[in-house]
């Protein structure tokens, strides 16, 4: 019997000199041995539509993404429709298969997933398959035989509960299509960098299987596996990379483009909101895990804050709060870094580096008085930015708001008034506007 080395070695042969159809036979005896292995039945697939069998080729897609979803891999049977839909664009078949990877994964994302019946194979007496039979058959024969082999599975049992699809499952079925079809696929070897700390960001990412280390500083910070989202504020601020994201091991991702959802937003704008919405609530998640001024409260209270920001982005070299002005609103950084200065003698002198979850603008607010600092946006800034007056009405409403930001203001006022000239404080002793 040929290794799994050695079938592999030869169906890329068959290949090469241009024959898929012995390269389906080779293939067959694969998937065959090794039912699990999903790579080669999608390649089987792919072949078999080559060699002249596109129905058959379709049958075993759908067969793989079903058997995968029957086990709960969402993402992975995500990315055998993928495959099909490059060669097959808006085929009913593998659209109506997604749609049904979808309601499952929103189902399970709400508790209220009904578990399908055991998927079972058909009874019918073992037989073997060899490259070397398959070969021996001809024409269509041998074509409807190998999709009979690569759309064949071993009895599974029940269903799994699914794996998490995040993102996914946040869009509407409509948009979840749309956006699948926009997805680049790709699988990629151990070690390679995916994201780069400090470059400008274009991109996220969704990791469908394998893990992938976060980086910060040369640091390994935390390793996430499937159904991972990576990097989503690039499509909202294209801030700098945060961190280095490195594939742990031989991984498989998809990435989202912000041109991608440029070109949705162009046909189907509301595809475009909500993925655009999706990553405000992650924005927002992140914020409330780190933010010091919304971790203090209860989730009601945190959410109900929150509610009231606005979102705004500015450019490198903005001034967002200029010295000596009325004081606007209270602002939260959500992303990027701003730069603070004081007018010295004239002179602006630098006196802290805000970064993401920081607040500022609240001193002039609380003692209706001018700001006393500039507030400079030192790359591109996304913050959360709430008005005077509904900050004068949450301070009305939540005495705790206003203890810890007059608190706050206290502190920041004294360190302000012990800075000499050129000396720059840390962003933890002082804030001055």
């Amino acid at each position: 019997m040929p290794t799994l080395a050695e079938l592999k070695q030869k169906a890329d042969q068959a290949l090469s000199s241009g024959s898929p159809q012995d390269a389906i036979c080779y293939l067959a005896e694969i998937v065959a041995t090794h039912p699990d292995d999903r790579h080669s039945r999608v390649g089987l697939a792919i072949t078999l539509g080559d060699a002249g069998n596109p129905v058959g080729a379709l049958r075993v897609l759908r067969a793989t993404a079903d058997q995968l979803a029957h086990k709960g891999f969402l993402l992975p049977a995500m990315i055998v429709v993928r495959h099909g839909l490059e060669h097959a664009t808006d085929d009913p078949s593998l659209v109506s298969t997604l749609k049904r990877l979808h309601v499952r994964g929103v189902r399970a994302k709400a508790g209220n997933l009904p578990m399908p019946p055991p998927l079972k194979a058909k009874e019918e007496e073992e037989e073997e398959i060899t490259a070397e039979n398959l070969m021996a058959l001809a024409g269509n024969e041998r074509l409807e035989k190998v999709a009979e082999v690569g759309s064949h599975f071993p009895d599974s049992g029940e269903a799994a509960i699914p794996l998490p699809m995040p993102l996914f499952c946040e869009l509407d079925e409509e948009a979840f299509v749309e956006t699948v079809k926009r997805l680049h696929y790709k699988r990629v070897p151990a070690g390679t960098k995916l994201i780069t700390e400090g470059e400008q960001g274009d991109f996220l990412l969704v990791v469908a299987s394998g893990h992938v280390d976060i980086e910060i500083g040369g640091k390994v910070l935390a390793k996430l596996g499937p159904g991972s989202v990576i990097g989503e504020m690039a499509l909202i601020t294209g801030a700098p990379r945060s961190a280095t994201v490195l594939a742990h091991e031989e991984i498989e991702y998809f990435e989202l483009s912000r041109a991608d959802v440029q070109a949705l937003a162009s046909s189907k704008p509301q595809i475009a909101e909500e993925l655009v919405e999706y990553c405000r609530k992650r924005l927002i998640a992140n914020l409330l895990r780190a933010s010091p001024l919304f971790k203090r409260f209860d989730d009601d209270t945190r959410y109900g804050l929150l509610e009231r920001f606005q979102r705004q982005g500015f450019q490198p070299g903005n001034k967002i709060i200029e010295q000596g002005q009325p004081g606007a609103g209270l602002f939260v950084i959500a992303t990027g870094e701003v730069e603070v200065t004081v007018d010295k003698d004239g002179e602006p002198v630098v006196v802290a580096s805000l970064t993401p979850g920081e607040v500022f603008g609240e001193i002039s607010l609380i003692k209706h008085q001018p700001t006393t600092a500039t507030v400079t946006a030192r790359g591109r800034v996304g913050a959360l930015f709430l008005p005077r007056d509904d900050f004068q009405s949450i301070l009305d409403e939540k005495p705790e708001v206003r203890e810890y930001l007059e608190g706050l203001s206290e502190d920041r006022v004294k360190a302000s008034e012990d800075v000499a000239d050129a000396e720059v404080l840390d962003a933890d002793e002082l804030i001055i506007l």
